[in-house]
């Protein structure tokens, strides 16, 4: 008994001695928006020495925020600025969006305050971008960062929902809480309730690299044993309505869990909005298909088009004429450049699944040509066998009159897939609009113009809550990367043809050095740069090779 009743008196002292040790929590701290991003250390000192400690810090708190303006592009091919203009005015006053631009009082500068945008934004919620040639962007008008009451009282803290990092970023720039986005949540969240919408962010795994630590579903009691209590500070993104109980919001598989009805960014949503007469794409991205000039009839090569944006301004401003050869070595990721050119109706855009670093074919490979030549025979009389069939005619009757007129010779493997497909439907492969060509490569000097939107490091992507991952040996292999595909375009480009090299990155290192790479390689006769206050910059040339020959 005595030594029970002095364990008892030990616990009780243990818990006296946390209860006192415990921080007291301001609320104006933790139920805010203010991240830091937290770098690796030698990846800090690198961007330090490149840009100063003062400028970095800027950059680094500017790529914490999304832009105060969404900039949308419009297909000229189907509408016209003023027409959508128009448009996007009436979704806007239905929606209620008040699109102040100046945020609450209290909530800190804007950062676009006495730009010209920002002055030619005073004038109305949707603006013409200034810039001539740039007359089909317009710019809508947003807000923030707000200050937000979240309704928080010692001893009764609100109800909550943590989303992932992701989630969070796509929540800033506008978009709703989606199911697959959601990580915890309080107990007892009921249909209508309102909830604050915090950010988890990746954490060091004690064995190395980074990862959420939080399973999915777990509940939150609103205590500092919650997960991740401390480290969520100031990564409170908004408040918004439950669409479902909690139950619902771990057990249906899509939707949106939490509509979001009072964000610290306030950028209207454009999701389902006028799909095919504009698409919503940052203006770096909008300049660098500018800057291509492309013109109708070129055949023109995008060599990493996903997920399509730069492809389909491309030929919006080829008026849809020509040839827009899009690469990219992810079968989805080449469907998905398929659909959105479907979506806004453009025919001149032919999709290959090619690695770029494999995009030089050598000019011995005729047994390709007499591939294709099969294939597209195969493909016709599976068109004609197709309707034959319809006709009450034989399949293999339809093949061997083919063989007998001088046709390409079809195996009997090929009769039994095209029979099997007439039996089973198309595949995923076969689908109409799905299909991904393969593709064995381009002989040199085969396009006009080539467009190079390379895989970077991404870190000019904004906004950004995570950058803990990037090494300075990640950093080095893009750049070795970047210069490989470099070279395929080189080759690809005909004598006086035009290549756009371009990022997403603050990197110098996958900027700036791969511009002087290009010069000590390469003689170029006309350069020029373009440089966005956060993004990498872009490169645009005719230059002259080695061996002699101008491009």
């Amino acid at each position: 008994m005595k030594k029970a009743r002095d364990l008892h008196l030990l616990l009780k002292t243990i818990r006296r001695s946390s209860t006192t040790t415990t921080p007291k929590m301001d609320p104006s701290d933790r139920y805010c928006f203010s991240p830091i991003l937290r770098w690796n250390p030698e990846v800090e000192n690198y961007f330090i020495k490149a840009y100063g400690a003062d400028h970095f810090s800027i950059i680094s708190k500017a790529l914490t925020r999304p832009s105060s303006y969404s900039c949308v592009r419009v297909n000229t091919l189907k509408s016209t600025s003023d027409a959508v203009i128009e448009k996007l005015l009436e979704i806007i006053k239905e929606k209620g969006f008040d699109g102040d631009c100046h945020g609450k009082e209290g909530s800190g500068p804007n950062e676009n305050v006495g730009s010209p945008l920002e002055e030619s934004l005073k004038n109305g919620p949707i603006v013409k971008c200034q810039i001539p040639g740039l007359e089909y962007v317009l710019f809508v008008k947003g807000s923030g960062p707000h200050m937000i009451d979240y309704g928080y009282v010692p001893g009764a803290p609100p109800k909550e929902v943590i989303v992932s990092r992701k989630c969070a970023e796509a929540v800033l720039r506008g978009a709703q809480v989606f199911v697959p986005g959601v990580m915890a949540c309080s107990a007892h969240v009921e249909k209508g309730d309102t909830v604050a919408v915090s950010a988890a962010t990746e954490q060091c795994n004690p064995n190395g690299g980074w990862a959420i630590g939080i399973t999915r579903g777990t509940v939150l009691q609103g205590l500092q044993t919650d997960p991740y209590y401390f480290e969520r500070n100031g990564l409170y993104i908004g408040q918004g309505t439950a669409t479902m109980s909690r139950a619902g919001l771990f057990r249906a598989s899509k939707g949106i869990a939490v509509d979001m009805n009072n964000r610290v960014f306030r950028l209207p949503s454009f999701y389902d909005v006028l799909e095919g007469e504009i698409f919503l794409q940052n203006l770096p991205s909008i300049v660098t298909a500018h800057a291509l000039d492309p013109q109708k009839g070129e055949r023109i090569l995008d060599m990493c088009a996903a997920p399509g944006g730069k492809t389909t301004a491309i030929a919006i401003l080829m008026k849809d004429e020509g040839e827009l050869v899009a690469l990219d070595r992810s079968h989805n990721k080449v469907q998905d450049i398929q659909k959105l050119a479907a979506e806004m109706s453009l025919t001149c855009i032919t999709t290959y699944k090619l690695d770029v670093l494999k995009a030089i074919r050598q000019r011995n490979e005729a047994d390709d040509i007499n591939t294709n030549q099969s294939s597209n025979s195969l493909r016709f009389h599976e068109e004609k066998a197709s309707s034959s069939t319809a006709e009450g005619f034989n399949l293999d009757k339809t093949f061997s009159n083919a063989i007998e007129n001088g046709g390409t010779y079809v195996s009997k493997a090929d009769i039994r897939k095209a029979k099997r497909r007439m039996r089973n439907g198309p595949g995923r492969n076969q689908c109409i609009g799905g299909r991904v060509e393969n593709s064995k490569g381009f002989y040199p000097d085969s396009f006009d113009r080539v467009l190079l939107d390379a895989p970077c490091s991404a870190l000019g992507l904004r906004p950004r809550l995570f950058v803990g991952e990037v090494t300075i040996d990640s950093l080095k292999k893009h750049a070795t990367y970047q210069r490989r595909m470099f070279d395929q375009a080189v080759k690809l480009v005909r004598p006086g043809g035009v290549i756009v090299y371009s990022t997403c990155t603050i990197n110098p290192g996958e900027n700036e050095a791969l511009v002087r790479y290009a010069l000590d390689t390469y003689k170029f006769l006309s350069l020029a740069s373009q440089n966005p206050r956060i993004g990498g910059p872009g490169l645009v040339g005719s230059f002259e090779s080695p061996n002699g020959r101008t491009e």
